[in-house]
């Protein structure tokens, strides 16, 4: 259930388990699911400070499930810190060198988005991360590509078709739309450049390409948590 939203199925379960139950303890949620208390109880800690639980000053500790307005509006939030904190990065960034060159290319056109993550994805010569889905199928004859250059590649998909070793994630399209905006599209090749974006209506798109050493980082750490999130 949460899982398209970060959240791990152990926590995706103990949340199930608070709707069914109401009020409880976390030792009634781990007989309930037959998993260990203290799996339960980290899984509740998370569930308490993303705001899908509610945690009690009794004794014992009471925890019920939040609601799905409380829950959609913490993810909403939570959405919007990282892309705050993403564009404060940008902001930091010089456009344009002494030279005209750019380490930072906005990306407003589909077939532009897609162009620049394929040529991200062809760059990587050690390791490339991906989150993409059956909109932008044109990057999946790069990955076989990839692994014969022994590029360790780690991808997840939103949908089928997917790329070739990559784990598949689906989520609806109203829940896309909700959380990222449009159609996602993530290349981060070598820690050094990295494409990120959403495919738009009508052929648009909203993204960037960047070899800004301010922004790679950042970047590539939430499509590491958006890739162990998914396994």
């Amino acid at each position: 259930m949460l899982e398209a939203f970060g959240f791990t199925p152990t926590e995706s379960r103990v949340y199930q388990a608070l709707l069914k139950l109401g009020s409880t303890t976390g030792y009634a949620v781990a007989l309930d699911l037959g998993i260990a208390r203290a799996n339960v109880y980290q899984a509740l800690e998370v569930l308490v400070h993303r705001g899908a639980a509610r945690k009690s000053a009794t004794s014992p500790v009471l925890y019920s499930g939040a609601g799905p307005a409380a829950i959609l509006g913490e993810l909403e939030r939570s959405f919007r810190r990282d892309l705050t904190e993403l564009e404060s990065e940008l902001q930091s960034i010089p456009l344009a060198g002494p030279t005209g060159a750019t380490d930072l290319e906005l990306l407003t056109g589909a077939a532009q988005l897609l162009s620049r993550a394929v040529s991200c994805l062809e760059a990587a010569a050690a390791e490339v991360l991906v989150v993409t889905g059956p909109w932008a199928t044109s990057l999946n004859a790069r990955f076989e590509s990839a692994a014969a250059r022994r590029v360790q590649v780690r991808a997840v998909s939103l949908g089928e078709p997917a790329p070739p070793g990559s784990i598949v994630r689906p989520v609806p399209a109203e829940q896309l739309a909700g959380y990222w905006g449009g159609q996602p599209v993530a290349v981060v090749s070598d820690r050094g450049r990295a494409v990120f974006g959403v495919l738009l209506e009508g052929q648009r798109a909203s993204g960037i390409a960047t070899t800004a050493a301010g922004a790679v980082p950042f970047i590539r750490h939430l499509l590491r948590r958006e890739l162990a999130n998914a396994g």
